[in-house]
């Protein structure tokens, strides 16, 4: 499917893209539902979602709906993903949209930090490119230095979630049938959603119906379609240079808040887009990498 690098980073784009609007049904759905249930809304739509898919990929081909031997791993990245997503989900109600997503983009440096550990090495291009992204978020969220405890903390340790999800998925992908490995994962992370909705919160339906409508479109659009290509890619991408695209997130995100909650972009935060982008550019260029094997 992925047959160059310029169709890789495209597509990595397009997560981003997907995540960063993703930010506005997460927080109006914060009106509704406590974090974990409209965790465990959205990620059970999201496997919904692939249903078909694998139906018709059943149909051509035979065999099970789910490949039994992808249950593992798919169980242990719904975990990192239950992880991530909470985290994250609960540190919206308690600081910026900005915030989190400068917070989550430091998995930036968390990756190549851990894949030294599974045989991932990078130059120093590379290195540059990491940290020029860093600056650039933390222009994004301009220059403030406030910690929120409650939030930017939760935030802090959602990213070393995603950090791991990510490198998993870059490390095994490769080796399972991936609608398979998208749809397990999404299935166990709604339902430790749905065990901490009912443990934390006592509440797994919205108040209202239109509470129903943010989990939907947050379900079929950021995980049946955002968080199925980061499976469909991973096995193709280097795990760097992913989060490096990935971090972009923010920048979509502080638009997706300009355009519809009025959230105002100022110079800082253009010019900590314009050096993410940069980040990402050199993080692409040859620099002596050695990536680890499958």
């Amino acid at each position: 499917m992925f047959k160059s690098a310029l169709s890789v980073n495209l597509a990595l784009l397009l997560v981003a893209f997907i995540w960063g609007f993703g930010f506005v049904p997460q927080r109006l759905g914060m009106d509704y539902l406590g974090p974990a249930a409209f965790n465990a809304q959205r990620f059970a739509l999201g496997a919904l979602t692939l249903l078909p898919l694998l139906l018709l990929q059943r149909r051509r081909a035979g065999g099970a709906l789910v490949n039994t031997g992808t249950l593992p791993l798919g169980i242990v990245l719904g975990g990192l993903l239950f992880g991530g997503a909470i985290f994250q989900q609960i540190a919206i109600q308690y600081t910026t949209l900005a915030n989190v997503a400068f917070i989550t983009g430091l998995y930036v440096i968390v990756v190549p930090l851990i894949g030294m550990f599974i045989g991932y090495r990078y130059g120093a291009v590379v290195w540059a490119g990491g940290i020029i992204a860093i600056i650039g978020l933390y222009l994004m969220t301009g220059g403030s230095t406030e910690l929120a405890l409650r939030g930017d903390i939760l935030a802090l340790i959602g990213a070393f979630f995603w950090a791991v999800h990510l490198l998993v998925l870059a490390k095994k992908a490769g080796n399972h049938p991936q609608l398979s490995l998208a749809f397990i994962q999404f299935a166990f992370c709604a339902v430790f959603s749905l065990a901490a909705a009912v443990v934390m919160e006592g509440k797994i339906i919205p108040d209202a119906a239109i509470g129903y409508l943010w989990p939907v479109v947050n379900g079929v659009i950021v995980v049946g379609i955002g968080y199925t290509l980061q499976v469909l890619v991973m096995d193709k991408a280097d795990p760097f240079a992913a989060s490096l695209i990935f971090s972009l997130e923010a920048v979509f995100g502080a638009l997706a808040g300009y355009l519809v909650f009025t959230e105002q972009l100022g110079l800082a935060a253009l010019a900590g887009a314009g050096l993410m982008m940069l980040g990402c550019v050199l993080a692409q260029l040859p620099s002596g990498e050695v990536s680890g094997e499958g």
